[in-house]
C-alpha cells in the first residue's frame, strides 16, 4: 500500500502531465475567449481591444490545432524558425528545434530512411536525446532515450536503425 506522500507525488505528476495536454491548452483558450465576449458584450472593455485580443487568441488557438508552436526566447537569441519550432509529445515531452517530429510533409520525421549509416542516426539519435532533456527538467538523455519517442531503437538495446550499413575503416 502507498504512502500518502507516495500517492500525492503521484498525483502531482498526474496533474502536471494533464496541464500540459493539448486539449487543456485549447480548452483554457476557448475560456479565455468566452470571457473576452461576455466583457465585450457587458461593455467592460471597447471593441477595438476585443478585436485585438480576440486576433491573438484565434492566433494561439491555430497555433495549438496546427501543432506548429514556437519558442520566442529561441527566436529573440536569433536562431532561425525552424530552430525555434517547439512540439509536446502525449507523454508532455517537450521537442525542439530539429529534434521536433513533424506531422505534416514539409520537415522530415525522424526514421532509419532519413540516415545513410548507423553511426550518422546514432549520432542524431544521441544529440536529440540529449537535447531533449535540456527543455525537460527532471528527464536525463537515458530516460528519452527509454522512450524512444523516434521509434528508432526497436529493441530497445541502445543501438537504433541496426540494419544501416556501417562507415568502413579508411585504409
Amino acid at each position: 500500500m502507498p504512502s500518502i506522500k507516495e500517492a500525492a507525488q503521484k498525483i502531482g505528476q498526474e496533474a502536471e502531465t494533464a496541464r500540459n495536454t493539448k486539449s487543456t491548452r485549447l480548452w483554457f483558450l476557448l475560456l479565455v475567449g468566452a470571457v473576452l465576449f461576455v466583457l465585450w458584450w457587458m461593455g467592460k472593455i471597447k471593441t477595438a481591444f476585443a478585436i485585438g485580443l480576440g486576433v491573438v487568441l484565434l492566433a494561439a488557438i491555430g497555433i495549438q490545432t496546427m501543432d506548429y508552436d514556437l519558442d520566442l526566447g529561441s527566436l529573440w537569441a536569433g536562431n532561425s524558425i525552424a530552430d525555434s519550432r517547439v512540439q509536446q509529445t502525449k507523454d508532455g515531452i517537450k521537442l525542439m528545434g530539429s529534434c521536433v517530429k513533424s506531422q505534416g510533409k514539409t520537415i522530415a520525421d525522424l526514421n532509419c530512411n532519413n540516415f545513410k549509416t548507423q553511426e550518422e542516426a546514432q549520432a542524431k539519435y544521441d544529440t536529440c536525446a540529449t537535447q531533449i532533456a535540456s527543455y525537460n527538467a527532471g528527464k536525463s538523455a537515458t530516460d528519452i532515450k527509454n522512450l524512444d519517442i523516434y521509434g528508432l531503437d526497436g529493441n530497445k538495446n541502445g543501438v537504433v536503425c541496426e540494419a544501416l550499413p556501417h562507415l568502413t575503416p579508411a585504409m
